[in-house]
């Protein structure tokens, strides 16, 4: 650590999971990778982890430093600890993930040094609107001094209107950056049929995610079943890439709906990609996300026709007959029949997958998100961040 006399300020990013988190954490860990390519030549760019077991390569090689302190604890000992960390580090900027909007704790944090508290959100779901009454205590708590963070930013128009209108934060200091993906680097296309031994006649429907109630699995072995019960397919076949707390419930209910033979529960693959461009079609039946889902966009980014459900928090990224087929959230008969509008008119399917591609590549793409990104810190923590530093 340097010495007091030679020490800069710090912009402190602060993780809420231990390093080797997967799945989508590898966003979040681009950004601040991001915020350190930009801030690091004229600030110090600390990362706090609340438990450090394997540092991803892309963290490893930025231009900051790694510390040990877990900012989601709430007890005397912690809370301490979190503000020796600020002080220490002479934190100035600090930039939390999905941290509440308003905190007594964002005080103490201040009479640490710290100067502004900008907030990524990425918590899915939908969320309540307050009466008229609640709305408007809300608005005038998060114009108190201290109290609430400086900045808010969205990961999608969808998680930015909840700020404004759930939680009541001033329209003036929300920001969205929206969730993007790499550029495609590779055409590698995996052959599925053989690799997961499914019958070659089959065309693969695909769905990828964590194993859980909510992104709606169920809903689509429900459809699958209506498919191949009711209407006497044997021409489609599900691949479930993912695992979770869930799959065991999945794989139970496959088995009860009659099905396993046109199922197959593959696990969480890593590259997940050439399996996507192996197959046919994709589905999320998603009861709740952050607007839309990172694995929408692989599977647009892979021309893949797309059915996804129309719950607001899910399909954000999807216009329905353009560049995807939206049913009735949680409604087996609206999923089953847009699978069987994309499996009997292959042209709908083609044009649907190409005008899918087309737009992750002209709004979802990963480096606008952290253009979008880098500005709206800029924009929150001025006159503090400009120019690569901390003034």
């Amino acid at each position: 650590m340097p010495s007091s006399k030679t020490q800069r300020d710090a912009l402190l990013l602060v993780a809420n999971y231990d390093s080797d988190v997967g799945y989508a954490w590898w966003l979040m860990e681009s950004f601040w990778v991001a915020l350190a390519d930009r801030y690091a030549p004229g600030a110090d760019v600390v990362l706090a982890y609340p438990s450090i077991s394997k540092v991803p390569a892309a963290i490893a090689s930025a231009p900051m430093e790694l510390a040990v302190c877990d900012y989601s604890k709430r007890s005397f000992g912690e809370l301490l600890a979190q503000w020796r960390l600020i002080v220490s580090r002479r934190a100035r900027v600090m930039y939390l993930t999905d941290a509440p909007s308003l905190s007594w704790r964002y005080a103490l944090y201040r009479l640490g040094g710290v100067r502004r508290i900008i907030v990524h959100d990425h918590t899915p779901g939908r969320r309540t609107p307050p009466g008229r009454l609640a709305l408007a205590v809300k608005k005038l708590l998060h114009r108190l001094p201290l109290l609430p963070a400086d900045a808010m930013i969205g990961v999608t128009p969808y998680v930015s209107r909840r700020h404004r209108e759930v939680v009541g934060f001033p329209a003036d200091r929300c920001f969205v950056a929206e969730n993007g993906i790499p550029e495609a680097t590779s055409t590698e296309r995996l052959g599925v049929h053989t690799a997961f031994g499914i019958p070659a006649s089959r065309r693969v429907l695909v769905a990828v995610g964590r194993a859980n109630h909510v992104k709606g699995i169920t809903v689509v072995l429900e459809a699958m079943a209506k498919l191949v019960h009711q209407q006497g397919r044997r021409d489609v076949h599900f691949l479930f890439c993912g695992d979770g707390p869930h799959l065991g419930d999945f794989k139970v209910r496959a088995t009860a709906l009659g099905i396993t033979e046109f199922v197959t529960f593959a696990g969480r693959q890593h590259d997940i990609m050439p399996i996507l461009r192996g197959c046919d079609m994709a589905i999320h039946a998603s009861s709740a996300e952050v607007g839309y889902s990172l694995s929408i966009l692989e599977c647009m980014q892979a021309r893949l026709p797309l059915v996804v459900s129309d719950d607001e928090s899910v399909a954000g990224a999807s216009e329905h007959g353009l560049t995807a087929l939206v049913f009735r959230t949680g409604d087996a008969d609206s999923a089953a029949s847009a699978l069987t509008r994309l499996l009997d008119e292959p042209a709908l399917a083609i044009r649907l997958a190409e005008a899918a591609a087309d737009r992750v590549v002209n709004h979802y793409s990963l480096e606008r998100t952290r253009t979008r990104l880098l500005q709206a810190v800029e924009c929150a923590s001025a006159p503090l961040l400009r120019n690569g530093g901390l003034r």
